[in-house]
């Protein structure tokens, strides 16, 4: 097990090291990468200026030491000032983060509870009224776009029954202002979950062992949730640190209808803007936050699935 874990550790480092490699190389085709840091001024700096802010990012050194220079700079957090907010981007960046991360969280835990227990429901009910309500809330909630089911929502719960506010954070922490975003953010998840959960519970309980479980007269929650569930929890456990994944990086849809201050519309502005170094910022927290969560489901497996089995 150690072993695995240093390999993936490694793994993790050289795909991080690579996204940086073709962040950097990117930022060189596009033509003097000065521009990319100084778009603000719209290229009325002086000559000598120019010369000056070339030192300081290092562009006056062979594309080598650039690359190490600019790798050690985003190793210690030095990701210099967003052109569009005119602050520090790791600054923009923690704001946005942790509002997009206290919904994303808020979302996943809604779509994992409302998901998964349906459909172990639909797979143990297959062929009953259950099973076709399950199947048919997965459908609508596959089918439905996202932006048009927020639409809805604020239209009757906030503008109808005037029950929940339309949108905003607001300040502090206010759990009026999260129950809308996050159920609509949850819903596609929980169909998702719903209809994976139900496959993999279906072909576990057409095998072998279940049948010879029961045949032995185990209980039958015993079965299901010792026997079955546990064997069947990998795919769904593979799609929720990818669900998660992706709403800690911010849902721009959901924080537009819901203007909501998150890390999506501040990625859509600085793509907008051609803000490089924020946009290069929020790239690489992605690529950390992916490795990080792709090696805690490999350690995950091997708790959950006792078959699987590393060296």
């Amino acid at each position: 097990m150690r072993s695995f874990l240093a390999r993936r550790v490694l793994y993790g480092i050289i795909a991080i090291l690579g996204a940086l490699l073709v962040i950097f190389v990117l930022s060189r085709l596009s033509g003097d990468p000065l521009d990319l840091y100084l778009d603000e001024y719209g290229g009325a700096l002086a000559e000598e200026t120019r010369e000056r802010f070339r030192k300081e990012l290092a562009l006056d050194q062979p594309v080598v030491i650039q690359y190490v220079i600019w790798v050690g700079r985003y190793l210690r957090g030095q990701y210099g000032d967003s052109l569009i907010h005119q602050r520090p981007v790791l600054t923009v960046v923690q704001e946005r983060f942790w509002t997009s991360i206290q919904l994303g969280v808020i979302a996943w835990t809604f779509g994992t509870i409302l998901g998964v227990p349906l459909g172990i429901v639909s797979a143990v009910q297959r062929g009953r009224l259950l099973d076709y309500i399950a199947r048919g809330i997965a459908l609508v909630g596959q089918a439905a776009p996202v932006f048009w089911v927020g639409i809805m929502a604020i239209l009757v719960f906030s503008g109808e029954l005037e029950w929940l506010p339309s949108g905003t954070r607001g300040d502090g922490f206010a759990v009026r202002n999260y129950i809308l975003p996050s159920i609509v953010l949850g819903w596609l998840p929980a169909a998702a979950y719903l209809r994976l959960t139900r496959s993999s519970m279906l072909e576990v309980l057409e095998s072998e062992y279940v049948k010879f479980a029961r045949a032995k007269g185990v209980d039958y929650n015993r079965v299901i949730w010792k026997h079955a569930f546990r064997n069947a929890v990998i795919p769904p456990l593979t799609l929720s640190g990818l669900i998660l994944i992706g709403f800690i990086n911010g849902t721009t849809v959901i924080e537009t209808v819901f203007s909501w201050p998150g890390l999506g519309r501040v990625a859509v502005q600085a793509v907008q803007g051609n803000d490089f170094p924020l946009i290069s910022a929020i790239t690489f927290l992605t690529v950390v936050l992916y490795v990080v969560v792709v090696l805690t489901m490999d350690v995950l497996y091997a708790i959950l699935d006792p078959r699987i089995r590393y060296a």
